[in-house]
């Protein structure tokens, strides 16, 4: 990797994916990941909701349509919080850090969190300080990357691509190869073609649902993402490799009052 390249630069690109996102440019959250989120949402209207790693905030207008009492957004971009602020005024939001929630125990019903926990090293840690902020009945929604979409190793064949997940087959004794490693827990870089380099970590579902459990909350409701029927009239080759394909992971998890 250059160097010089700026790694989670979110204050650079916050305006730019602001309007990706909200103007539906960005296929994989319009067509996969916000649909397979709103398909798990609980009730939360009259509830108090905070939003982690909410980036520019858009995610508020999503959960607005819920009717919910109070939604707080938190993240460490100073450009996303400016943005999230002037463009969703009925919502909070705070320039915070996930690891060290500025706000009393039991304070929130539900946290939602869109493709942010999984930036984080310490996810003992997350899951503990998200657990003190909820109250006794309070709930947990977030998605993450799927390992499906890094998992696989690039193969060349015939001037052609193919991302392979497997073995080689054995013959005489031979077939060392192993192709891609999706049970591994580990950081992947993203280059996208507006020069935003993304790092992330990646991890199977089983990691997920073991660290929830040793952290005090239920699993409710496990989903992979499933690109929607509205894409293939849109871009019909995306909808064809992300409906058979899942790009994201989303967990719905209850706080286990311990006392």
């Amino acid at each position: 990797m250059d160097l010089n390249v700026s790694v989670n630069n979110y204050d650079k690109f916050a305006e730019k994916r602001h309007f990706e996102i909200t103007s539906g440019k960005r296929y994989s959250i319009r067509f996969s990941e916000r649909p397979m989120m709103k398909s798990m949402m609980p009730n939360i209207s009259d509830k108090k909701v905070l939003l982690l790693g909410c980036g520019t905030g858009q995610e508020s207008e999503l959960l607005e349509k819920y009717n919910p009492q109070k939604i707080v957004g938190i993240d460490l971009s100073e450009k996303s919080i400016e943005i999230a602020r002037k463009s969703y005024p009925n919502c909070e939001f705070y320039l915070a850090d996930m690891l060290n929630l500025p706000f009393d125990d039991n304070e929130f019903d539900f946290v939602y969190s869109s493709l942010a926990l999984n930036h984080i090293e310490d996810t003992d840690r997350l899951f503990k300080e998200i657990y003190r902020v909820l109250n006794n009945d309070g709930r947990l929604l977030f998605s993450v990357g799927h390992p499906m979409r890094f998992a696989n190793k690039a193969i060349n064949y015939n001037d052609k691509v193919y991302y392979v997940i497997g073995y080689e087959s054995v013959s005489n004794g031979e077939g060392k190869e192993l192709l891609g490693n999706y049970l591994s827990h580990k950081k992947q870089i993203n280059y996208f073609p507006d020069n935003e380099v993304i790092e992330e970590l990646i991890a199977p579902p089983s990691y997920y649902f073991e660290k929830l459990l040793n952290n005090n909350y239920i699993v409710e409701n496990f989903k992979e993402s499933k690109c929607i029927e509205e894409c293939k009239e849109v871009d019909e080759l995306y909808y064809n490799r992300f409906s058979e394909i899942p790009q994201f992971m989303g967990f719905l998890a209850n706080k286990v009052c311990t006392k």
